[in-house]
C-alpha cells in the first residue's frame, strides 16, 4: 500500500540527508514534537492534511497530457528518454524498469530487478538501457530481445553518468568513491576517493569533466581520469543533483530552496531563490540551455519550468499527487517527464499553449 507521506519503508537517501538537515537547523525539534503530539486531534488532522497537500499541491498549473498512473509500487524513482525521443524509460523502487513509447504511453517492455531501488537510468542507444541500483548492479539490457548484455556489481550506487569518445560509465556510491568503467565492457578505468557520500555525478561531454557533489557538501570538477580539473566555490548547502548545461559553460545544483548556478569559465557562484518551499531534488536544463525544469520533495512537489538565464517562472506544471523523484527534458526539447513517489509518471507537452487552471488530482 502506497504510504500517504513521503517516507517509503526503504528510505531514499536523499530523505535521509533532509532529515538530518532539519534537525541540525531546529534546535528545537523535540519540544515542537511534542507540543505537536499533546495537540488536540482535530488539529492533527489539520496538521496532516496540510502536509500531504502540501506536496500534491494545489496551484494554477498546466495539466499532464500523459498520466501513467502506479506504474511502480512504492515510487517511480528514474526517468530517461531515448536519443530519438520516441521512448522514456522509468525505473522504481523495487528494481524494475518499464519502456514506454510517446506520446501514446502505451508499455513496450518490462525489465525485471531485482528488489533494490533504480538508482540511475540511461540510453546508450536505441536499442540498449543501462541500469544501476542501490546495491550496485549496473546492468546493460538490450530492449528488443530483453537480454542482458553486460552485468557487474561495484559498491552501494548513488548516481551514474556517461563520457562518450570513448564512451565511458561514471559512478558514485555511498561510500564516497567515484569510477570509470569502459563501456559496454565495465571494466574499470580509474577511481577516485573522495571520502563523503557520493549525492550526485554529471557529465560534460566537450571537455570530458565530471561533476561529483558529496554529502559534506562539497562540489568538485574532474577530468576523465577522476582528477581535479578546476576549483570552484564552495555551494552554501547541499546538493541533491547535479546538471552541465547543454554549451558546458555552466553547472547547476538543486538544494533547498535554491539553484546553485556555477560560472565554469570563472567558478564563480551564483545563489537562486526559486518558488520551491522544500527540497529541490531534481533539475534538468532543456536541449537549447534556455530553460531549467525542478521538482520538489517533502513540502513542494511542484515542477517549475523557469527561463535558465533569469530564473523568471515560464510554466507550472501539475505535480502528482505525493513528493517528487526526478524530471527530465526529452532530447528535442518538447516534453518534460516527471516521476513521483505515488509510483506514476507523467508527461507534458511544451508545444501545447500554457494556459494554466485550477488542476488537481
Amino acid at each position: 500500500m502506497q504510504s500517504p507521506t513521503c517516507i517509503q519503508p526503504r528510505a531514499h537517501r536523499h530523505y535521509r540527508q533532509i532529515s538530518s538537515y532539519l534537525v541540525s537547523r531546529r534546535k528545537s525539534a523535540t519540544i515542537l514534537t511534542g507540543n505537536i503530539l499533546r495537540a488536540p486531534p482535530w488539529l492533527l488532522s489539520l496538521v496532516s492534511m496540510v502536509i500531504v497537500s502540501g506536496c500534491a499541491g494545489f496551484d494554477l498549473s498546466q495539466g499532464p497530457q500523459l498520466k501513467l498512473h502506479e506504474v511502480h509500487p512504492f515510487g517511480a524513482r528514474r526517468l530517461a528518454f531515448n536519443p530519438s525521443g520516441s521512448r522514456l524509460a522509468s525505473g522504481g523502487l523495487n528494481g524494475e524498469v518499464k519502456i514506454w513509447s510517446l506520446p501514446s504511453g502505451v508499455l513496450l517492455a518490462v525489465l525485471p530487478g531485482s528488489n533494490d531501488a533504480i538508482s540511475g537510468l540511461l540510453w546508450p542507444d536505441e536499442d540498449h538501457i543501462l541500469s544501476s541500483d542501490e546495491q550496485g548492479r549496473l546492468l546493460l539490457r538490450n530492449i528488443p530481445s530483453r537480454s542482458v548484455k553486460a552485468a557487474i556489481r561495484s559498491g552501494d550506487i548513488t548516481g551514474i553518468a556517461m563520457l562518450p569518445e570513448p564512451q565511458r560509465l561514471i559512478t558514485g556510491d555511498s561510500s564516497g568513491r567515484v569510477q570509470s568503467f569502459s563501456f559496454p565492457g565495465f571494466e574499470r578505468l580509474a577511481a577516485a576517493e573522495l571520502g563523503s557520500e557520493v549525492l550526485s555525478v554529471a557529465t560534460e561531454p566537450g571537455r570530458q569533466w565530471v561533476a561529483v557533489a558529496t554529502a559534506d557538501r562539497g562540489v568538485l570538477l574532474l577530468d576523465d581520469q577522476l582528477r581535479p580539473v578546476q576549483t570552484i566555490q564552495p555551494p552554501p548547502g547541499r546538493i541533491f543533483e547535479l546538471r552541465f548545461s547543454p554549451d558546458g559553460r555552466q553547472l547547476a545544483g538543486s538544494s533547498w530552496f535554491r539553484i546553485f548556478l556555477w560560472n565554469l569559465p570563472s567558478g564563480e557562484l551564483q545563489v537562486r531563490d526559486t518558488e520551491h518551499t522544500g527540497a529541490i531534488v531534481s533539475l534538468d536544463y532543456s536541449p537549447d540551455g534556455r530553460q531549467m525544469v525542478s521538482i520538489g520533495r517533502i513540502t513542494d512537489s511542484r515542477i517549475l519550468v523557469t527561463d535558465a538565464a533569469s530564473g523568471m517562472v515560464n510554466r507550472r506544471l501539475t505535480p502528482q499527487p505525493l513528493c517528487g523523484w526526478n524530471v527530465r527534458f526529452s532530447p528535442d526539447g518538447r516534453y518534460i517527464a516527471g516521476a513521483s513517489e505515488d509510483g506514476s509518471v507523467h508527461l507534458y507537452d511544451l508545444t501545447i499553449p500554457y494556459e494554466p487552471t485550477w488542476y488537481h488530482e
